[in-house]
Parts: structure tokens; C-alpha cells; sequence
């Protein structure tokens, strides 16, 4: 309105909001703006108050209110800029780049734009714990994201904190920092939430428990980040301090003038007053200009100039603060230490993605002291620590490095090519070789026909969706066929999670009397989550206790997450698979099961190791080599062969399917006895499917195969096989093009299905059209936004998709033709 005196007053909501401040000195004086409109001048005052705000305008009645509109909208956004919460975010992305990353890595992963495949945002959308989902399992991760957020506010508090040191004369000065410090972590956290309520979304027939889990799910999540800041929060309200406490009772009133207008001082304890000149206040008071911050209640407050105290009061502040918040990060890390000691106990098997968030809290926590110690020295600091570690552990007074449980060693075997030759010399080939034939006439003399269909089971790798469709399908193939499709297969060889499949279906064929109606049973075993230990025991035990050791049989070996993987395993399957590689010697002997050829990568050169509790010598080269018609070299190795002192045969069966299994990174690389050391991985890494190992056996034996048999009959159960389609209209740019040489390092699995279809074109040419059938059950995951994954870890959803592929129809045709074979 204009009064009398052509006053124009505005309330504070006429604007829409308050606003605490205009920036630069008008965080302390009144100032007057020049409004100017068709040759008429005005002057603008403001007035500001800590909650009211209005706008005084003193001008010829001809100014309108319109006329103020453009310096009102600037005076907000320089407001909303000058926040304190703007301002600290626009710090962070300046000047905190590190831990900015450490961000984006999280966001990566909880999305799935990072390691979709290997199911990375299934840790944060569907967690699991004691078998459980819903309420417990998002509490761990609500806890988690509480550690990893108060990390993240620990370390800029440390880093920037000492740039607005207006903090240090407000009561709680680090919790007010945490809560103008809010803007990343709280868009992290309801992104988080986003995502959740779309992973849960109700879908047809499922609303109202769809709907319950969500709200269980958001509910543990909102009540494990409110229980881990509210710990945060009362351990800092009870140790940190503020202005008050180094305050003296009595002290002259705050000489807010500047320096050289102070007060009288009669009646007032002496202080000594370090104001800072007013040339340097907008340097050192307030650099950057930070006019309004929220307080403990959500309420804007004006930023007041801390230039009339001490300088090394403020300093004493900070520096109490710091040294509470680096106490807790040390005494958060024995925390975890201990823990690791309780790894064993599946009820401090926390949930794999809270163990993410921890291990990157971890990251945040050493950036962050890193950065604050040695401020821009932090990234040659940061390498020079990776060059010394690398250096240091490469030493032989640091033994690190996984090892096989089961094996000695206190000795180690030679592993150049010239005993590799020797390890197929006429003799052994020809033992191992007859012993494999005997094998061979034993599983003949089981079967009901004169000359018997040979099958032979061959499945991929692909984590746990690999293991519980290859159960699935050949536990449903033998179901359907009254038992007769184990009884009928000779050999099943494969990789990862296939195999683990594949060996807990034989193991259980072998021993459990009521295998036909435990179906159900197992392929809940086999679907059940093995990531939780690997994760916790990544953060907890490999991180602060490298040095822990565990005994197996009578010997002691390194204690890290490939043991805490082999428990959940065994675990999982009920201890069947407990036992040493020698067990299952008599009962293939005896074509009670049948052979299963283990075949890691080795990393050093390539060769694939085969193990066996039989001699498999006859499987290191290609029949020509063994024949001697071409001096080809070995590509495979014989584990009994090589490590005869080394107590072969005491191998844990579960470290061989762990071995196999060995994704990098995952699960360590597993050193053997050797000298020089060889390593192992995943079987994937040189034969995925396992084709190349099934083709190899039925070559050397196609002889015995062709007089015995009525022919083979080759299952091979597949997950995410098919290749996928190249885009037409892709246009890499230069960058793309720069990289992509190296592209094709990225589609090994496409390279080794090629080579597959090589190796059965020979297969069938070598045994004959007539003798040779392949029939291939592969699962691909539906093209929706939710695929399936290759990870330790299933969501409920992803088994029942799973489970549900059987029924597809292209796959109950293949079915029908192999019980053709076994009617």
C-alpha cells in the first residue's frame, strides 16, 4: 500500500517467502538500492529482521509497486545463493572432488547404471538378512547410510569447516553444520527411496503385499538413518563444545562497530579482544559471504560477523571438534575390527550393501584425514601410499594372498613347461586312461540297454542364477523322466555357478534317500543369498585383520571373505559338500555319479587346471599332442599331477567350486604351492560353458564311445547366452574410437560361444551326424528395466523368473525330446 507520505510497504509474504539476507555488508547495514523508472528516482531500504522482513520504499507516487519486482527478484536469488547450504554444496563441488566421486559411485550402483549384470543395485533394493526381507534388512542399510552420511559430514566438517567461522559462536556448531550440510545427502537418500518404491511397485494380483513390503521396507530405512544420527547426535551434543564454554563470565559487550569503537569497559571482567580490521573482514570473517543458515528447528537465521572475537578462541573450537570427530572415526574402525572376529555368527552378517556403505564410509573417512593433513599434497600423498602398500606386500616377509584349504604349504611344487610335459608322459596317460575306460564300462554296466544313450551335462556360468537354473532343468528333466536322465550322464563339466549347481544336484543324487521329493528344497539351498558374508567380511576382516588365521583339518591358512563364502555355502547346502576332493574317488569309480571335471583359469598363462579326484592327465593336450603326431604344449593342467606332495587329494571340495567360482575382486585370486606362484580364477575366464572341457573327454574317448554307446547326447544349460544385438545407428565419437581396440576384451563371452559352435562342428563331425545330438536350454532374463543379474545374490522376483522359464514353450519342446531319448 502507499500512505500519505508515499511509503510503500510489503510484507514478507506479499513475496511468497521470507528471505534472511542480500548478501555482501548488507549482512550488517541497511542499504539503499536506486530504482529508477521513467526519469523518476527512488530509494529502496531495507530492513531486516532475524524472522520479519519488509521493504520500505520512499518515493514519488508515481513509482509503482511493479517497478520494485526486478531488485526484489534479485535481492531472493542473491539470498538463496548467499544460504549457507548453497554455498557449502557449490564448496564441495570446487573444491571436495574425491569425495564428490565417492557420491556419484554410490548413485552408480543404487541405480544400476553401474554393473547392471552383476547386480550391484539388487544390494540396496532388495537386501536380505537371517533369510529375511522387509523391515530388518533396510534397517542395516538405514544404519549404514546414517555411518556413511555422518562420514561424509565429518570429513568437510575437518576440510572446510574453518572457512565460516560464524559456527564457532552458535551453540552445536557441528550439528548446525550437519544440517545445512543436508543437500546431497538428503537428494541421495530420497533418490534412494524413489528407487525402492519403483523396485516394489505393485504389480497385477500382488497389490496389497507389494504395498506392505514397500511400506516395511522405506519404514526400516527411515528408522535406521534416524537411530544412527541420533547416536551421531548425542555423542557430539555431550563431548563437542561451543562459544559458551571458553567464554569468560564476564567480558565487555561485542565492540560490533570494528575495531577502534569498543565500549567502556567499568563493570566488565578485562578481555582481550582480537577484532579483525574491517579491510580484512570479508577475507577472513566470512569469505564466503554466507548471509542466512537454518538452525536446529528448520529456521532461517541471519549470519552475525564473528570479527569482535578472539581469533584463537574460534581456532580452540574447531580444533575440540575435529579431535572428537576423528576419535569416533578411530573408535568406528575397532568397532568393525571386532566385529570381523564375529564373522562366523550369521546374525552379525549384516546385509552386503550396508557393508558397501561402510567400506565406502571407510573411503570418505581416509580421503577426508588424508586431505586434511596434507591439504594439497592429498592426491601425490594418495599414490605414494598405493606405490609404497604395493611395494611392501610384494615383499616376502608379507604373506598375503588366498589359499586352496586342504593343501600343504610347507612345499612347494615346480611349475615350468618342462615338468608340464612331464606330466603326461606314456605311462601316466595311459593309467589314467584306463582307469577312465573302467570308469566308463562301470556306468555301462548300470545302464538297462545293450548299448546305452551317453549324456553329458554342460552348464555356464552366471552366479546363482547359473546354479538354480541349472538345478531347476535337470532336476525337472529327471523328475520327468522317472529318474533316468543322472543315472544316463557320464560326465558334467561347467563353470561358476552352473557347477555349483550342478555338484549340490550330485552330491545330493548320491546321498540323500529322499532326492526325488527334496526338489523344492534344494532349489531354495542353491537360490540362497552368498554375498552377505563376503561383504562384511571385506570391510570387517580383510580390512583390519589381514593377519587372522582359521584351522582346517590339522592346518592353518589366512582367514579372509573366500573362507566366510565356503561357510555360507556349506551352510546353504547343509554341510553335504564339506569334504575332501578324495571322497568322491570311489563313488565315480563306481558310476554312482558321475565324473566332474572342475577346470579354474590360471591367470599367469592361461592354461586351464583341471581338477578331479581321478587321473585326468589324458586332458592336459589335444589327442594329437598326447599321440605325439605335433609337439603342441600343454593348455591344461592336472591339479592331483601337479601338487602330489602337496596333499592333493585333502583339497576341500568347496574350495575347488569356490576356485571356479572366483570372480576378481568378488573373491580373492587363490594362490597355489608353486614356485613361481600361480593363481586362479573363475573357470569363465577360458571356458564358460564348459563345452570345451565335454569336447576334449568325448575326443579321447570316441572310440570306446562309438562301440559302447548308441551315441551322445550333449544338455547344455545356459544363462544369458544369447548375444546381444549391435545398435545400427550407433556413432562413436573420437574417444570411443581411441578405446575401442580394446572393446572386444569386454565381449570375451561372445568371443568363447563362436569357439563353442567351432568345437561342436567338430565334435559332430569327429563322432558322426548320427552319434552326436546337443540340446540347449538357455535362460535369458525378460528385456524389461529390471534384468536379472550375475551376482551371489537373488532377489525374489529373479527366482521366480527363473523358475517360471521352464514352462516357456520352446523349452518344454527341448524337454520332450530328451525324454524321448530316456523313455
Amino acid at each position: 500500500m502507499i500512505d500519505g507520505t508515499h511509503r510503500l510497504l510489503f510484507p514478507p509474504d506479499s513475496c511468497g517467502m521470507p528471505w534472511c539476507c542480500l548478501g555482501g555488508n548488507d549482512l550488517y547495514y541497511p542499504q539503499r538500492f536506486r530504482v529508477k523508472r521513467r526519469g523518476a528516482a527512488g530509494d529502496l531500504e531495507i530492513i531486516q529482521h532475524p524472522i520479519i522482513f519488509y521493504y520500505r520504499f520512499s518515493a514519488p507516487a508515481s513509482i509503482t509497486r511493479h517497478t520494485l519486482t526486478l531488485p526484489i527478484m534479485r535481492a531472493i536469488l542473491k539470498g538463496i545463493l548467499n544460504s549457507f547450504p548453497v554455498q557449502l554444496l557449490l564448496l564441495h563441488l570446487r573444491s571436495n572432488t574425491l569425495l564428490l566421486l565417492v557420491w556419484l559411485l554410490l548413485v552408480l550402483m543404487m541405480s544400476g547404471l553401474l554393473g547392471p549384470r552383476l547386480g550391484l543395485q539388487y544390494l540396496f533394493l532388495d537386501p536380505g538378512y537371517l533369510e529375511t526381507d522387509g523391515f530388518w534388512p533396510f534397517l542395516f542399510l538405514g544404519l549404514a547410510f546414517g555411518y556413511f552420511t555422518m562420514s561424509w559430514n565429518l570429513s568437510t566438517y575437518l576440510l572446510i569447516g574453518g572457512y565460516f567461522n560464524f559456527l564457532a559462536s552458535l551453540s552445536r556448531p557441528f550439528f548446525k553444520f550437519c544440517i545445512n550440510n543436508a543437500l546431497l545427502p538428503l537428494g541421495v537418500f530420497l533418490f534412494y527411496c524413489g528407487l525402492v518404491i519403483r523396485f516394489l511397485r505393485p504389480i497385477t494380483g500382488e497389490e496389497s503385499w507389494m504395498m506392505r513390503e514397500t511400506i516395511e521396507s522405506l519404514s526400516g530405512l527411515i528408522v535406521g538413518l534416524v537411530v544412527s544420527l541420533f547416536l551421531y547426535a548425542l555423542y557430539f551434543n555431550i563431548t563437542n563444545r561451543d562459544i559458551s564454554y571458553y567464554q569468560p563470565k564476564f567480558r565487555e559487550s561485542p565492540p560490533n562497530m570494528g575495531p577502534g569503537q569498543s565500549r567502556p569497559s567499568s563493570g566488565y571482567r578485562p578481555y582481550r579482544a582480537q577484532p579483525l580490521a574491517p579491510v580484512l573482514m570479508s577475507l577472513y570473517d566470512n569469505p564466503y559471504h554466507v548471509t542466512n543458515y537454518f538452525n536446529e528447528r528448520l529456521k532461517i537465521r541471519l549470519v552475525r560477523s564473528v570479527a569482535h572475537y578472539d581469533s584463537s578462541m574460534l581456532q580452540r573450537i574447531f580444533r575440540q571438534n575435529h579431535t572428537n570427530a576423528i576419535l569416533l572415526q578411530f573408535f568406528t574402525m575397532f568397532l568393525l575390527a571386532g566385529l570381523g572376529l564375529l564373522i562366523d555368527q550369521p546374525f552379525f552378517q549384516i546385509p552386503a550393501g550396508a557393508s558397501f556403505l561402510v567400506m565406502l564410509s571407510l573411503v570418505v573417512a581416509i580421503i577426508g584425514a588424508i586431505s586434511y593433513w596434507f591439504s594439497e599434497w592429498r592426491f601425490t600423498l594418495l599414490v605414494l601410499l598405493a606405490v609404497g602398500f604395493n611395494l611392501f606386500t610384494s615383499t616376502p616377509f608379507f604373506q598375503h594372498g588366498n589359499q586352496a584349504y586342504g593343501l600343504d604349504y610347507s612345499k612347494e611344487a615346480p611349475y615350468r613347461e618342462s615338468d608340464l610335459l612331464a606330466l603326461y608322459d606314456s605311462d601316466t596317460l595311459a593309467r589314467d586312461i584306463e582307469m577312465t575306460t573302467e570308469i566308463l564300462e562301470n556306468w555301462k554296466a548300470r545302464q538297462p540297454e545293450e548299448k546305452p544313450p551317453l549324456f553329458v551335462i554342460c552348464a555356464s556360468g552366471g552366479g546363482l542364477t547359473a546354479a538354480l537354473w541349472a538345478t531347476h532343468v535337470a532336476q525337472t528333466i529327471e523328475a520327468c523322466s522317472d529318474g533316468k536322465l543322472l543315472g544316463h550322464t557320464a560326465l558334467m563339466t561347467g563353470a561358476s555357478g552352473g557347477e555349483l549347481g550342478l555338484a549340490y544336484l550330485r552330491e545330493a543324487y548320491l546321498n540323500d534317500k529322499d532326492f526325488a521329493q527334496n526338489g523344492i528344497s534344494r532349489l531354495d539351498r542353491i537360490s540362497r543369498d552368498l554375498l552377505n558374508p563376503v561383504g562384511f567380511s571385506l570391510v570387517s576382516n580383510d580390512l583390519f585383520l589381514p593377519f587372522t588365521k582359521v584351522k582346517i583339518g590339522s592346518r592353518s591358512y589366512r582367514r579372509d571373505r573366500a573362507y566366510g563364502f565356503e561357510q555360507e555355502l556349506n551352510h546353504n547346502t547343509g554341510g553335504s559338500l564339506d569334504k575332501p576332493l578324495a571322497a568322491y574317488r570311489e563313488p565315480e569309480y563306481r558310476a554312482e555319479i558321475p565324473l566332474l571335471l572342475i577346470t579354474p583359469s590360471i591367470v599367469e598363462d592361461g592354461r586351464r587346471l583341471v581338477i578331479s579326484p581321478q587321473g585326468v592327465s589324458y586332458m592336459t593336450a589335444p589327442a594329437a599332442a598326447l599321440r605325439g603326431d605335433l609337439p603342441l604344449r600343454p593348455d591344461m593342467v592336472d591339479f592331483r599331477r601337479l601338487l602330489p606332495d602337496q596333499s592333493a587329494d585333502s583339497l576341500r571340495f568347496t574350495t575347488a567350486l569356490r576356485m571356479n567360482a572366483t570372480y576378481p575382486y568378488v573373491l580373492p585370486l587363490v594362490k597355489l604351492p608353486t614356485r613361481p606362484t600361480i593363481r586362479l580364477m573363475d573357470a569363465g575366464y577360458r571356458d564358460n560353458y564348459g563345452i570345451a572341457s565335454a569336447a576334449r573327454f568325448l575326443t579321447i574317448f570316441k572310440d570306446w564311445i562309438g562301440e559302447n554307446t548308441s551315441g551322445v547326447h550333449l544338455v547344455q544349460i545356459s544363462a544369458f547366452r544369447d548375444e546381444r544385438e549391435t545398435n545400427p545407428d550407433a556413432r562413436p565419437g573420437v574417444i570411443d574410437n581411441l578405446i575401442r581396440p580394446v572393446g572386444v576384451a569386454g565381449n570375451i563371452l561372445g568371443v568363447q560361444i563362436l569357439d563353442q559352435e567351432v568345437l561342436l562342428g567338430q565334435l559332430s563331425d569327429i563322432l558322426g551326424a548320427d552319434m552326436f545330438n546337443l540340446y540347449r536350454f538357455n535362460y535369458e532374463p525378460p528385456a524389461d528395466d529390471l534384468q536379472t543379474s550375475v551376482s551371489l545374490h537373488l532377489t525374489d522376483r529373479e527366482r521366480q523368473q527363473v523358475l517360471r522359464a521352464i514352462d516357456e514353450r520352446e523349452m518344454q519342446f527341448i524337454i520332450d525330446e530328451v525324454l524321448g531319448v530316456l523313455k
